[in-house]
């Protein structure tokens, strides 16, 4: 079982310059794979990381369109992984900087959600976003129009060291070979089968090839639905979304993190390495 430690906050701290292309194309092994796989098991009702056959099933669900508005919590928890060891912190809800000390080596992460590289929570679930029952089969598939990062290049191949069993590409999927940019696309998410929960995937549009930081598909939003649940199923209306979370991952590779001693030596241990950042939300539906 991995050892959780808590981190502490940097106020002002010096960052020292870091240089990405050394790390980032080096492949993610180790602990940070069995993290990862960790994370996808928590993100839903399967080992997929979502609501499993839910979306093909006919069943009635609640009217679930409409618009909702979204409040978070103020906080930012945050779970980093290095060699076994996740050093937990807590943030406020547009990030900053954490500081922690792994065997002796004091090393800073960067996680202010200003950077265009760190995509925080609340960037891609905003305060209000629509919400579509297109499928009148299967109405448990709910459709969302979020912002999400598409590559503004082509999708390449990734290089044969870079992916595989083992690295945070397992599949070998393409890579952006150019930057990511924001834009509103379509997401999809699922009620599950008693329409009790919900799940909308946030991530896993783009493999991530480091350099371009790429949100994980462990990336999701979920929450508990409240609905009025009439007994004749005539009217049935989801209300609100209680009890949620959105959390956001990334692999070792975009850490943001400060070599202090500028030796090489963090490259080596952020390869094995991951991040989580989660915060709580509640939402209400308006037709």
């Amino acid at each position: 079982m991995a050892e959780v430690v808590g981190t502490r906050l940097a106020n002002n701290p010096a960052m020292a310059p870091f240089n990405p292309s050394r790390l980032f194309r080096a492949p993610l092994r180790g602990v940070a794979t069995v993290m990862l796989a960790g994370f996808a098991m928590g993100a839903g009702g399967d080992e997929n990381g979502g609501q499993g056959c839910a979306a093909f099933s006919e069943s009635d669900t609640p009217d679930f369109e409409g618009t909702w508005n979204v409040e978070y919590t103020d906080d930012l928890q945050i779970e980093i992984t290095l060699g076994g060891v996740v050093h937990t912190a807590e943030l406020g809800p547009q990030g900053g900087v954490i500081e922690i000390e792994h065997e002796g080596q004091p090393l800073t992460f960067d996680l202010d959600c200003d950077r265009p590289e760190v995509v925080c929570p609340s960037e891609v679930w905003p305060e209000t976003v629509e919400a579509e029952q297109r499928n009148e089969r299967f109405t448990h598939q709910v459709i969302m129009h979020l912002p999400q990062q598409v590559c503004e290049g082509d999708l390449v191949a990734p290089a044969d060291d870079e992916c595989g069993a083992g690295t945070d590409n397992p599949e070998c999927e393409d890579v952006c070979d150019s930057d990511l940019v924001t834009r509103t696309q379509e997401a999809f998410g699922t009620l599950d089968e008693e329409s009790e929960n919900f799940e909308l995937l946030l991530g896993g549009g783009l493999a991530s090839n480091g350099i371009n930081c790429a949100l994980l598909g462990i990336s999701v939003a979920r929450a508990e639905v409240v609905s009025n649940n009439p007994a004749s199923r005539k009217g049935w209306q989801a209300e609100a979304l209680t009890n949620g979370e959105v959390v956001t991952g990334y692999s070792g590779g975009c850490l943001w993190a400060g070599d202090p001693d500028m030796d090489g030596e963090l490259e080596a241990l952020v390869i094995g390495a991951g991040v989580k950042i989660t915060t709580g939300f509640e939402a209400t539906r308006t037709p």
